[in-house]
């Protein structure tokens, strides 16, 4: 069994109070990690383009857990590989889970992909 971290937001509480948190989630995944990053950059080749590409996803626990996949643009021309956002993977059925994703359409990948762009190449030139 492997063990997992989650964050939590720490409640209100004087200096020096001992806290104590257990958390047990059991479940079961049909699609592994590999399959997931393969599921996003089908996604992000057939949706968005051909210089976008999947990280290494990481498993985001909630009531109905999630992979959390990084997407990242390929700039050749700065020699730059830029993050862009996330796309969410169902555990499940290996779709992509647009409303648990930033950004959360085609459209938006797009246009921050764009901004990754222009603020690169700003940069290099430098204004």
């Amino acid at each position: 069994m492997a063990e997992m971290l989650s964050e939590i937001t720490a409640p209100p509480a004087p200096a020096q109070a001992e806290v104590r948190y257990r958390m047990e989630v059991s479940f079961r995944f049909n699609v592994t990690p590999f399959i997931a990053r393969q599921n996003v950059n089908v996604y992000l080749l057939s949706q968005v383009g051909n210089m976008l590409s999947a990280g290494e996803p990481i498993l985001l626990l909630s009531e109905h857990p999630y992979w959390e996949v990084p997407v990242f643009c390929s700039f050749p021309e700065f020699n730059r590989r830029e993050k862009i956002g996330e796309l969410a993977v169902d555990v499940n059925s290996g779709a992509i889970m647009l409303e648990h994703s930033h950004p959360s359409s085609p459209q938006e990948i797009e246009r921050h992909a764009e901004t990754a762009y222009h603020s690169l190449a700003a940069s290099s030139t430098g204004t």
